[in-house]
């Protein structure tokens, strides 16, 4: 019999509650036992250890949250999907503890394994088991702790093993019963297209039978589902009632929106009573409704920092916060437009160098977590972080470059330190940029990097709250977190920490901070945020080139084309119809380009001159670096705050379009990039249609003939400045007879 037993446990593994269990972990849970640190995993809280103390780990490293005794450790998680498991009743096992070191036998509550909806409690180190099915194959497993009672959270180990199949007329059975919803459904007033897609999925489901590949099975029970459920909430909101209480209402958006390649961070103020969901709604199309993308995660961090993903990197989205009643009713807040980061091409390597295998897994482990945040939020590309063991270093150094040496002490083998380090890597200290007055001097100047700050401490707009440092490290002036992790006792092991700090190295290579020598002015971003069919005027911010008085423009210099300025702000003049330029943007380049409104040609650059162009290429885009110094711009009693941006790229060297002087016939040159904040010749303001309204004077010489009322024949066609046609007694700036002139 004992023989018999062994046979049947080689062959169907073990054998608990008289099913025979067939071990699948290999199969369809990656990094198992944690030995690939957190990849493939999604970890919040958690940290690695390779100590023995949890007698339940398997390997060499294991999952852990950790407080003094008699504190309670609080939240953590830890989580993975699993994907194209076959139909079937499955019983997931995990080392895990919920432990109270001061009371070692206290069943601690609060820390629960779980597979799907199933759950089990988890208290005192143990095994400990779940029990689940699944017909469509995909299934979320993991270990919470929400609010745990112990002071040491330790999780390992986790297998899963196969119970009992389920076969094809199960499957079959319940494509049957969602064909039936799906019926109903159909019969219900909900949105046109979600209709299409349930008929088309139903019709589908229609056509299988119990002969039919279980993968085509799942696949049809899978898409049923998805459409199911959402015609099952287009209908609800199609018949949303107001309910009770304060109606939902977003209150406020802000509109600055932090972006990496494949994810986003938004910030949104929501009331009203009876509320069922607060998010994010998006699309990449215009007034996007939660019948699109939506999302109701969001880190606690100041408020609720809406967590965004799975966008395409280099895409414009259309993002709106929404909030929604438990009758149905949704408010929008305003809509803001992004653009996705291209993803980062950044490279690492380890050189396997510390004395055990604890030590060389931490490293190597925390060098490939940094790059994964690097390429998602940073933007930059060719960089190259090389991880060598330093037995004499006391915690962890790196050079400009990327050069990286960790030492022997765990606590710093870890990914807040690598992060930290990485930044040296790429500038922060190490960078000539970095110890320019211009740039900093003990507060950072720049402005993408301060106002990521801002968002992120949620003080959007507080000039007390900056990006500062010394020569050799930064940190936020009032920061909840160490954004940069500045010693191993600052690093929180959570996500939001890391993403944060990546998003201000961002911010400070928009700022014009060079990670790379392949990146001499900085990185490349989606700097103004424009509007998909608005034009726009530009104004060089030096005094004696156009600040207050001229424009942009296409200007004829002895018959020939040239990128000028005309000073047509005064009440005499008008202004030119090729002053109005249309602004477009690359964004796998991250670059921008100017096109005459007037004439439909681009700008186009090399290192010594411009010329214009009817097809965009390379050569015709720009990077807008902002500037760091702010202007108030006053003529004809206007008051608009605003700054300017450098137009640069690179030729040779660093190029920037530069202004002439108005004595040099008000013409635009290139010049080699100056990053100084007196090279205001080299700076421009971009202004709306509206902005330039304030600013011209409202008498202008001969307007008077516009207000011709009797006549209809031969009437002078009139556009506002978007293109529109007018009555040509509309107010304000708009072109006729290819003139941009002003009526009051």
């Amino acid at each position: 019999m004992k023989r018999i037993l062994f046979l049947l446990y080689l062959g169907f593994g073990v054998v608990a509650g008289g099913h025979a269990q067939t071990d699948v972990t290999t199969r369809y849970v990656k990094n198992a036992s944690m030995e690939s640190g957190f990849k493939n995993w999604t970890n919040e809280g958690l940290q690695l250890q390779s100590n023995t103390d949890f007698a339940y780990k398997a390997g060499t490293l294991y999952a852990e949250k950790w407080v003094s005794s008699n504190n309670y450790v609080g939240d953590a998680s830890l989580s993975q999907t699993l994907k194209n498991l076959p139909a079937g009743k499955y019983q997931l096992k995990v080392g895990a503890q919920n432990l109270s070191q001061s009371s070692p036998s206290t069943q601690c509550a609060g820390a629960y394994i779980y597979a799907d909806e199933q759950k089990t409690s988890v208290y005192t180190p143990g095994e400990y088991a779940v029990d689940f099915s699944t017909l469509t194959g995909t299934v979320k497993i993991g270990f919470k702790a929400s609010g745990a009672r112990g002071n040491w959270l330790a999780v390992d180990n986790f297998r899963l093993y196969q119970v009992a199949e389920i076969d094809n007329q199960e499957l079959v059975d319940s494509l049957a019963r969602q064909i039936v919803r799906s019926d109903a459904l159909a019969q219900e007033e909900m949105d046109a297209a979600i209709l299409a897609t349930l008929t088309t999925v139903t019709n589908e489901a229609r056509s299988l039978s119990a002969e039919s590949e279980q993968a085509t099975l799942q696949s049809a029970l899978v898409a049923l589902n998805t459409a199911v459920e959402k015609a099952l909430f287009a209908v609800r909101l199609s018949q949303a009632t107001p309910g009770t209480g304060t109606a939902p209402k977003v209150t406020a958006t802000n509109h600055y929106v932090i972006t990496g390649a494949t994810q986003a961070l938004m910030r949104a103020t929501m009331t009203g009573s009876n509320i069922l969901e607060r998010g994010v709604c998006w699309s990449t199309e215009h007034n996007p409704t939660v019948l699109d993308n939506r999302t109701t995660d969001y880190y606690t961090c100041s408020g609720s920092l809406y967590h965004l993903t799975g966008l395409t990197p280099a895409t414009v989205y259309y993002l709106r916060p929404y909030v929604m009643n438990k009758t149905y009713t949704v408010a929008y807040g305003d809509e803001v437009k992004i653009v996705t980061h291209p993803k980062g091409n950044c490279s690492w390597s380890w050189n396997e160098g510390a004395p055990n295998v604890a030590a060389n897994v931490r490293c190597r482990l925390a060098i490939e977590e940094t790059i994964d945040y690097f390429n998602e939020w940073t933007g930059i590309r060719g960089f190259t972080l090389t991880g060598n063991y330093g037995a004499d270093t006391p915690t962890a150094d790196c050079s400009y470059g990327g050069w990286m040496r960790i030492g022997p002490n765990a606590a710093y083998q870890a990914i807040g330190t690598v992060l930290h380090e990485t930044g040296h890597g790429v500038g922060v200290g190490t960078s000539s940029r970095w110890w320019d007055t211009d740039f900093h001097n003990d507060r950072w100047f720049g402005r993408e990097a301060n106002r990521i700050y801002q968002f992120l401490e949620n003080q959007e707009g507080n000039a007390n709250y900056y990006m500062k440092g010394d020569r050799t490290h930064g940190w936020g002036n009032g920061a909840q977190y160490d954004w940069f992790v500045n010693g191993a006792d600052k690093d929180k092991h959570v996500a939001i920490q890391y993403i944060g700090g990546c998003a201000l190295l961002y911010g400070f290579f928009v700022d014009g901070l060079c990670p790379t020598s392949g990146h001499p002015n900085g990185v490349s971003g989606y700097t103004y945020n424009m509007e998909d069919t608005a034009t726009y005027y530009l104004m060089c911010k030096d005094a004696e080139r156009g600040l207050n008085t001229g424009l942009m423009t296409i200007t004829k210099v002895l018959g020939t084309n040239k990128l000028g300025v005309s000073y047509c702000l005064n009440a005499e003049d008008t202004i030119p119809a090729e002053a109005a330029w249309k602004l477009e943007f690359d964004a796998q380049a991250g670059k921008y380009l100017l096109r005459n409104a007037a004439k439909g040609t681009y700008v186009s650059h090399s290192g010594t001159s411009f010329t214009f162009k009817t097809k965009a290429s390379e050569t015709e885009q720009f990077q807008l670096m902002p500037d760091r110094t702010d202007v108030t711009l006053t003529n004809n009693g206007a008051n608009i705050q605003t700054h300017g941006y450098w137009l640069t790229w690179y030729a040779d060297g660093n190029k920037a379009l530069s202004a002439n002087p108005k004595s040099a016939t008000g013409t635009c040159t290139v010049e080699n990039f100056s990053t100084s904040n007196s090279a205001t010749k080299q700076q421009w303001i971009i202004l709306t249609a509206e902005e330039v309204t304030k600013l011209k004077p409202a008498h202008v010489t001969g307007i008077e003939q516009l207000h011709v009322e009797t006549e209809e024949v031969g009437v002078t066609p009139t556009y506002n400045l978007q293109g529109q046609s007018v009555a040509p007694a509309t107010k304000g700036l708009k072109v006729q007879q290819g003139k941009v002139i002003y009526e009051k």
